[in-house]
């Protein structure tokens, strides 16, 4: 998991056991934070450099990004990421080059998230990917990214495994999880859009990706 302390210094812990084996996280004190649970594939070692959250400095500062799904690693996604940030990558997995590749996009647009995922997006339309599902935490946003193919869900989960819900409590939290994290109901985050929840205020912005 990562979450931002009280001085908003994006702060992580991971554990590379099952998470019904690892010790209880009770170490973050945050009005923000964002958890992945990973289901390690493409024979991808369990090891921490490959396991999420992962946290770059970025034109946005301090930025930690957890993924669900895959995307071919090749020359097209290569292509994407500056050379320092692929030769600074900790490990070998395809999220972590999925987040280099947004980093070198907010590097040349001046730190717009949206507008980052929006070139993203069309720039790799041919390469092959399941979901592009993905949280990433600063100092100031959380943001929430929803877009991927139906059509390549791994074929024993359910048509709704990539499914996103959000909504706002009574309490004023805001959250937005995958599918089967809970029981009640949310309001679907749009395919293909990005939810960006300010962290001083709480309000939310949803943006379409194409």
């Amino acid at each position: 998991m990562a979450w931002c302390d009280e001085h908003g210094q994006v702060l992580r812990h991971r554990d590379e056991e099952a998470a019904f084996k690892a010790p209880t996280v009770d170490i973050a004190k945050s009005t923000d934070a964002i958890v992945h649970l990973r289901w390690a594939t493409e024979n991808i070692p369990v090891c921490i450099p490959n396991t999420h959250p992962f946290i770059k400095s970025t034109p946005l500062g301090e930025m930690a990004f957890i993924h669900n799904g895959g995307i071919t690693r090749g020359p097209l996604l290569r292509s994407l990421i500056d050379d320092d940030i692929f030769e600074d990558l900790e490990g070998e997995g395809d999220s972590e080059q999925y987040f280099g590749a947004i980093i070198t996009k907010l590097r040349s647009n001046g730190g717009d998230l949206v507008g980052a995922y929006r070139d993203f997006l069309a720039e790799v339309s041919a390469v092959e990917y399941s979901s592009l599902n993905a949280f990433i935490l600063t100092t100031d946003h959380l943001s929430v990214i929803s877009a991927y193919r139906p059509e390549k869900r791994p074929s024993s989960q359910p048509e709704d495994y990539y499914d996103l819900s959000w909504d706002t409590d009574p309490r004023n939290v805001t959250s937005v999880w995958s599918s089967a994290v809970r029981k009640r109901p949310g309001q679907p985050v749009e395919n293909y859009s990005l939810i960006e929840i300010d962290r001083a205020t709480g309000a939310v912005t949803h943006h379409p990706l194409r």
